[in-house]
């Protein structure tokens, strides 16, 4: 080894580990979570994000090209655990209650995340470059979604639910569950009462009304 050889491998860092990469990966997601549900999104640079995860605004953007890069990923973990939740509920719940517990489980979901519901749902969603898409039509979370579809295509099937487009029942209980979680998350100050009771009965109301 030359006499430059060895004063550049003394100089150079080790290579990280690969759970060390993944450690400071997720310093940062959680990081840019917390930013965006405080701060919003234009609240935040790629700088402050680096800062608060302890890591050079170059490593960053080495593992995420912009800022919108980095919120997409954010969304796309959420909403997975989201869907996997949904998942789960679905192949657990007899046929007969199973649309109702769905329907709880996504309020629930976010009751128990509400700094993951404002980073999703309090910031909006604007592609910039051409060619860019919109999350909700380019991440698969329709496809996902259709989970409630089919549970109103089973209960429909069953009796328990009356005839009518089951696309159309879906948006309707998207837009009911949006609403408690929405209001019991960015509204505590208003006095709603028993929060288990708002959600149940809301719930109960919403399904009664397709029938």
């Amino acid at each position: 080894m030359t006499s430059t050889q060895s004063k550049t491998a003394r100089r150079g860092r080790p290579p990280r580990s690969r759970k060390q990469a993944r450690d400071s990966r997720q310093m940062i997601i959680r990081a840019a979570r917390s930013l965006f549900a405080e701060e919003g999104y234009h609240g935040v640079s790629m700088r402050k994000i680096a800062t608060m995860a302890n890591c050079s605004p170059a490593a960053l953007y080495k593992l995420f090209p912009g800022k919108r890069q980095l919120l997409l990923h954010i969304w796309e973990e959420i909403f997975a655990g989201l869907i996997e939740a949904l998942n789960a509920c679905y192949q657990n719940t007899p046929a007969a209650g199973r649309l109702e517990t769905l329907c709880l489980t996504f309020i629930d979901f976010w009751l128990s995340r509400p700094d993951d519901y404002r980073a999703i749902f309090l910031i909006e969603d604007q592609p910039k470059a051409e060619g860019e898409g919109y999350f909700v039509e380019s991440s698969g979370i329709q496809d996902g979604l259709r989970i409630f579809r089919q549970a109103i295509v089973d209960a429909q099937t069953q009796g328990n639910l009356g005839a009518g487009d089951p696309d159309e029942m879906q948006s309707v209980l998207l837009c009911g569950m949006q609403g408690v979680a929405m209001n019991l998350i960015t509204i505590p100050e208003y006095p709603w009462g028993d929060p288990e009771v708002v959600k149940r009965v809301t719930v109960r109301a919403l399904i009664a009304g397709l029938q």
